[in-house]
């Protein structure tokens, strides 16, 4: 296999090649990612993870939000935030709370209670609905019932059930959102092996051995053991033919990546030929979820620059842009009003400029903007081409 095939292999099964999902497919497309991360800032006018959907499918963005948290196909996980396949969660949270300070929890219980009780009584609530006093905790301090929030979403007694119109978790008791967890997993010690492997290729789709090592022994947990579980689990699904190698070759160079033995049967059957959609992709698309691998397949490093000093950074919030299986930019904007904003365009690789155009303004078109203005900077073909009014 080329190392050409191998990134049309990745794009394929990460659902960022080919035609966009039907919005009857979306939602079964999406669980089929296993993760989709969650991030708040919104810059941009959209949120992270309504930049991934739009990535992939034309369905509205409130069909996301309806497999999450109507559906619940997918649950919200805390910290990190990701929208996890459900059939996975009872796998991936298994005793979570010994990660946990034990001593703090236990400091903490009278008030989880009292929290409970509340939950219980008055429904979902989120962190802005309960008032107490600040302790130590987050990026500075945080509401002793937000980190009671915390520890029994962590003990498995609450889940994230919805988000505010602010965008605020909502928690609810776990028997109304997801009761399956309440049992523990009949077949977890003799099935957990494989199903860390399994779940850490689907995220990836496609990864050298130390790549899946690492995502395997963060499904794994540290405190189960981690990366020396890991390999030996990695070992376990080569012999049992889950897993298998791929050869790819770029000049001289040679590369050996994991995939799915499912995933290659699917995409070897019927590789779909190329097209000319652009894609613009947020920051933390599975795409990402690896940085070395997106370096070695893209030719770059990417870095995430929202939290760098604005006096350090090129971008904000930069998104690649990717075309006939490349990375071939990337662009950064921002929602004013009812105009999007390029405020950074760089282009690595040629784009007909006609489909770059057609990207960014179905973009801006999703996220409620009426114009493409740009910052100074942009060239002048480039303004020409893509700046004005939105096309429908």
């Amino acid at each position: 296999m080329s190392q050409d095939l191998a990134r049309a292999f990745l794009l394929d099964r990460l659902g960022l090649r080919g035609p966009l999902w039907r919005a009857e497919d979306a939602g079964k497309r999406a669980v089929g990612l296993g993760m989709m991360q969650i991030d708040s800032i919104r810059s941009t006018g959209l949120r992270n993870h309504e930049i991934a959907w739009m990535a992939r499918t034309d369905a509205p963005i409130a069909s996301l939000y309806d497999l999450y948290y109507r559906d619940r196909a997918m649950l919200e996980t805390h910290y990190p935030l990701f929208a996890t396949r459900r059939d996975w969660v009872p796998y991936l949270l298994k005793d979570f709370s010994k990660a946990v300070n034990q001593d703090q929890l236990k400091e903490f219980r009278p008030l989880m209670r009292k929290v409970k009780k509340h939950i219980e009584a008055n429904g979902p609530v989120s962190p802005a609905d309960l008032e107490s006093e600040r302790v130590v905790g987050g990026f500075n301090t945080i509401k002793a019932t937000t980190r009671a929030l915390e520890y029994l979403y962590h003990t498995g007694q609450v889940q994230i059930s919805g988000r505010t119109q602010n965008f605020h978790r909502l928690f609810d008791l776990t028997e109304r959102v997801a009761p399956e967890l309440l049992t523990p997993v009949a077949d977890y010690r003799s099935a957990h092996k494989s199903f860390f492997v399994h779940s850490a290729l689907s995220v990836l789709k496609l990864a050298t051995p130390r790549q899946l090592a690492e995502r395997v022994s963060h499904h794994v947990g540290t405190w189960r053991g981690g990366m020396a579980v890991a390999k030996k689990a990695i070992d376990d699904a080569l012999d049992h033919q889950l897993i298998d190698w791929i050869e790819s070759i770029e000049g001289e160079k040679q590369h050996r990546y994991l995939a799915l033995r499912s995933d290659l049967d699917r995409f070897m059957a019927g590789i779909p030929p190329q097209d000319d959609l652009v894609r613009l992709v947020p920051p933390l698309d599975n795409l990402m979820f690896n940085r070395r691998r997106f370096t070695e397949l893209f030719g770059f490093t990417y870095k995430f620059e929202a939290y760098t000093p604005e006096d350090q950074r090129r971008f904000y919030f930069a998104m690649p842009i990717l075309y006939r299986d490349r990375v071939v930019g990337l662009i950064d904007g921002r929602k004013e009003d009812g105009t999007w904003r390029i405020t950074g365009l760089d282009l690595m690789q040629d784009v007909p400029l006609e489909h770059l155009r057609a990207a960014i303004h179905r973009f801006a078109r999703i996220a409620g903007c009426e114009k493409i203005a740009a910052a100074p900077g942009l060239g002048k073909a480039q303004r020409a081409a893509l700046l004005g009014k939105i096309d429908n």
